[in-house]
């Protein structure tokens, strides 16, 4: 289904335990979430800066099911994650600060003394915070309730959007 809003574009819905879940344009949805797969390269700490313009911020992986979902979709390019180790004998950290806890091996080490997560084909990846790669950004995807009315509807705030099969 799709909600016509009343505007002339169309969003495109994820239907997702009994609501309609979407993301902003550009942005690719799993399992509730929306993910930002920017094509431009900055350092770790741009990045981090771009997300939170955005609304969001560097991904935090979880799951075993994320990791999976950013493997697959970064291929071999590799993009900064919300993953940070401040010197070299000090834990990871994702952004949330929460640790490691060794759930997912860094299958590389860099001798900087901060070392910025990466994800790319290969898996979870440490490296320089100051090398210049894409990154990803996250966010919870927003949520419709469904109506049950005849057409089907969703109401997003205080405003009811009509569904139309596409």
């Amino acid at each position: 289904w799709q909600p016509l809003p009343a505007g002339p574009s169309h969003l495109l819905c994820f239907w997702c335990a009994g609501r309609c879940q979407f993301c902003p344009v550009g942005w690719l949805w799993d399992a509730g979430q929306c993910y930002y797969f920017s094509s431009a390269k900055k350092s770790w700490e741009q990045s981090r800066e771009d997300c939170c313009s955005r609304g969001a911020q560097l991904v935090t992986i979880q799951a075993n099911t994320t990791l999976a979902f950013l493997v697959r979709t970064a291929n071999m390019d590799a993009f900064h994650v919300g993953l940070k180790q401040d010197g070299i004998r000090s834990d990871w950290k994702w952004l949330d600060g929460t640790t490691m806890e060794g759930i997912f091996p860094i299958q590389r080490y860099t001798r900087s003394f901060q070392a910025c997560g990466r994800v790319s084909g290969l898996g979870l990846l440490g490296g320089a915070c100051t090398e210049a790669l894409r990154w990803i950004c996250k966010q919870r995807a927003a949520s419709l309730q469904w109506l049950q009315s005849s057409p089907p509807a969703f109401l997003w705030g205080n405003t009811t959007y009509s569904c139309v099969r596409p």
